[in-house]
């Protein structure tokens, strides 16, 4: 087993029409426990469901169909489920959140050496339409301990210890990496408070090479790891079936 110890971790993923991401988020975490969400939209009309779940399960997750009012809900389903199995920590990761094996190692790793309730990362890679483009982003809360208690979607209690994970880990988050038609149904879906249909027209939809705004700086993508890129193409091409 490539990682040092990770029979405490397991992960969390809440879904939801996320089959060409999917299947490359899971086989980046391959060598741990991974426990797949799927709720019909927290918000918004349901029209059907992809093959998130065929994907999920063939990748070897354990996939619970449950409807959820909240994503915050639906995470607290998750950690309670996972610390019934005996897991400690859960790492949450969601379907287009991709990390290379040696960043994962080093989570793991710190995580073992400086016991806390929750664990921050400093840096992710928001890709921008599509992998050649890119910017940076403050990251967020990505590991708990599974008898954490949710005040957020991602936050715990402010009496909880935090620690932030070393800054070298990076994130590749392939959120934006999508057709005008996935992007609509995630701003119709998904509690995203800013992504509005307003916000995709202003920013993602009429955005063009050259294009910077106030809030982020958008780069081109001249060193993406060759693992991720792999994993991505791999993913998006449904080859995991």
């Amino acid at each position: 087993m490539l990682y040092s110890d990770i029979k405490k971790f397991a992960t969390l993923t809440v879904a939801y029409n996320d089959e060409k991401h999917i299947g490359g988020m899971l086989d980046t975490f391959s060598e741990f426990y991974n426990l797949v969400l799927i709720s019909k939209p927290w918000r918004g009309e349901h029209i059907k469901f992809d093959r998130t779940e065929e994907i999920a399960r063939k990748m070897g997750a354990e996939v619970i169909l449950k409807d959820f009012n909240s994503q915050k809900e639906q995470r607290q389903f998750g950690l309670d489920y996972l610390k019934e199995l005996g897991y400690e920590y859960v790492l949450m990761i969601d379907t287009d959140e991709y990390f290379t094996k040696e960043d994962i190692e080093k989570i793991i790793k710190y995580v073992n050496e400086n016991p806390a309730d929750m664990y921050s990362i400093k840096t992710a890679r928001v890709y921008w339409k599509s992998w050649k483009w890119h910017f940076k982003h403050s990251g967020g809360n990505i590991c708990f301990k599974s008898d954490s208690k949710m005040f957020g979607k991602r936050e715990v209690s402010k009496d909880d210890k935090i620690l932030k994970l070393p800054g070298d880990i990076v994130f590749h988050h392939f959120s934006f990496e999508r057709s005008l038609i996935d992007m609509l149904e995630k701003a119709e879906t998904r509690e995203y408070s800013r992504m509005s249909y307003s916000w995709l027209k202003k920013y993602w939809i009429n955005w063009k090479p050259g294009d910077n705004y106030q809030d982020f700086i958008i780069e081109e993508t001249k060193d993406i790891p060759p693992e991720i890129l792999g994993i991505y193409i791999k993913s998006i091409n449904m080859l995991y079936l």
